[in-house]
């Protein structure tokens, strides 16, 4: 019997690592609205520049500089793959004017 069938509230570790973790969930979406913005902000200096607007190299750079990076932080590169997957997908079709 699992404690939510004998307790009415969970224990106060359980409720502070779920504070924790809301924290730093909100604390990465924060920075990803920060990346975002740093990147609406690239893009248009690149326009004014007339320069490509995505470089493949320096994307296959950043995605092997992120996995070796997570590695050593014991964070599985698959993790990082698809989490810089997703934000590079959302940098490539976000394109604020």
């Amino acid at each position: 019997m699992g404690y939510a069938r004998r307790m009415t509230a969970p224990p106060g570790e359980v409720v502070a690592a779920r504070v924790a973790i809301d924290e730093i969930d909100h604390a990465i979406v924060d920075l990803l609205a920060r990346r975002r913005a740093l990147v609406a902000e690239l893009f248009s200096s690149k326009r004014a520049l007339g320069l490509p607007l995505y470089d493949a190299a320096r994307e296959s750079a950043l995605l092997e500089e992120r996995r070796n990076y997570a590695e050593r932080l014991g964070v599985p590169s698959k993790l990082v793959d698809v989490l810089f997957a997703a934000v590079l997908e959302d940098s490539h079709t976000h394109r604020p004017a």
